[in-house]
């Protein structure tokens, strides 16, 4: 994990999924990085394309913050690394 500013990371994970509707639609996803972290990402902005990209590893850049005891980013950036499907 890279610090960039105030805030600001760079970390590289797999984008998976952590909550689901009653239809099985994802609606939360983060980020398990390679140091087994999970960040959970904010449903904004760019952070709503990792919801198409579960199960691909990514580079990703955002803010973090902690909100009720777990890491939230809203991501700034992100690059697909590898796909497992």
């Amino acid at each position: 994990m890279k610090k960039r500013g105030a805030n600001e990371i760079t970390t590289t994970g797999v984008v998976v999924p952590v909550n689901w509707d009653e239809h099985g639609i994802v609606t939360a996803v983060a980020i398990s990085t390679h140091d087994e972290e999970m960040i959970y990402i904010e449903p904004r902005g760019k952070g709503t394309a990792l919801f198409n990209l579960v199960r691909a590893e990514i580079e990703v850049t955002g803010k973090v913050r902690m909100k009720a005891g777990a890491k939230r980013m809203t991501v700034t950036d992100y690059q697909l690394k590898k796909t497992w499907d």
